[in-house]
């Protein structure tokens, strides 16, 4: 007799989606949800369990259950960042992948609206409007067609944003791990060729993950290798970019724009309130949003069951994607 595999879902679900995972899952699986647990026994489910997958680990996993997932084979987040785990206490056996692509589809829409109103200016046009002012003329407005796009982290997101740019006429150049790729780009390359990357590009879009190597990749030399009149997005993370450096560069570049939907202090992942250290949300060529580049009807649904899908690959015994290399990662980094 087959013994089930065991998986527990660490976040609170509402039964519809539970449904949904059940299916992705399969029959050959028991699922128990960590919500549903009294605390007498959330230990041994946790304990007894071959893969769990979570949204907030820090929030879903107490500290003191880290230690009873030494006897768990697999652990799954529904976030594609993984840059607030605390690495040093969970098992080194434990293996961990990131949901990679699960978010892709409303972080590249995200990202294509913030290249668009930048380009068009849209935000001081709709303030030059509601003060009175009707400029019909001018400024010059820009359009995409012909321009090219630096996708600095094409993997998952960064592949969706390159579809959504090229019915736009955008030229892509593409920066990865590996420097290649079989896409219809100008460029392909690594992190070592970032500058050249950066001086090709008419867009600079970051869908980088926050690893050590990452942290500030963008600072004063790689702000001064882009054209001045660029188009710069953050939908990935803020510490990948130097704030003070960003700002000084938007001040004495008016033409250069930045969309800016990640920050360095915010609340996402427990990192307090949001604040800022100097006021980009006062110049007229930045754009912000509040980290919701992930917002999106059924949104998290639909990451959990891409999540979902990979738990059972696993089980299966199959190739699994986004496996996550913990030497990458620093617990110093903020994310």
């Amino acid at each position: 007799m087959t013994v089930a595999k065991r998986v527990v879902v660490a976040c609170p679900m509402e039964e519809a989606l539970r449904e949904r995972i059940r299916s992705v899952l399969g029959p050959d699986v028991s699922l128990s949800f960590l919500s549903d647990e009294p605390d007498s026994s959330r230990s041994g489910t946790i304990r007894n369990s071959d893969a769990i997958l979570c949204f907030f680990f820090n929030r879903e996993i107490r500290p003191e259950e880290y230690a009873l997932l030494g006897s768990v084979r697999f652990l799954q987040t529904i976030s594609t960042g993984v840059d607030f785990l605390p690495f040093s206490s969970i098992p080194e056996s434990l293996p961990i992948a990131c949901n990679a692509g699960g978010w892709s589809s409303q972080i590249a829409e995200h990202t294509l609206a913030m290249i668009l109103s930048l380009s068009r200016k849209l935000l001081p046009l709709h303030e030059e409007l509601r003060r009175g002012c009707f400029h019909k003329e001018e400024p010059v407005l820009r359009t995409l067609r012909g321009k090219t796009a630096g996708i600095i982290g094409y993997g998952g997101i960064g592949k969706r944003v390159a579809n959504l740019l090229r019915a736009f006429g955008v030229k892509i150049a593409a920066v990865n791990s590996s420097g290649k790729t079989s896409d219809d780009v100008v460029f392909c390359g690594t992190l070592d060729d970032l500058h050249e990357g950066l001086r090709l590009s008419d867009i600079v879009v970051m869908s980088l993950p926050l690893m050590r190597r990452t942290k500030n990749v963008i600072g004063r030399a790689e702000l001064a290798a882009m054209k001045s009149d660029a188009i710069f997005v953050n939908v990935a993370r803020a510490h990948l970019v130097d704030e003070e450096a960003l700002y000084e560069h938007c001040m004495t570049h008016p033409d250069f724009c930045a969309g800016i939907d990640v920050w360095w202090r915010e609340p996402t992942w427990g990192g307090g309130d949001f604040s800022l250290r100097f006021p980009f949300l006062d110049l007229p060529n930045v754009l912000g949003s509040p980290h919701n580049s992930n917002s999106a009807e059924e949104g998290f649904a639909d990451a959990a069951v891409v999540a979902a899908g990979n738990v059972a690959r696993f089980l299966r015994g199959e190739i699994c994607s986004g496996r996550v290399n913990r030497d990458d990662y620093s617990e110093s980094v903020p994310g």
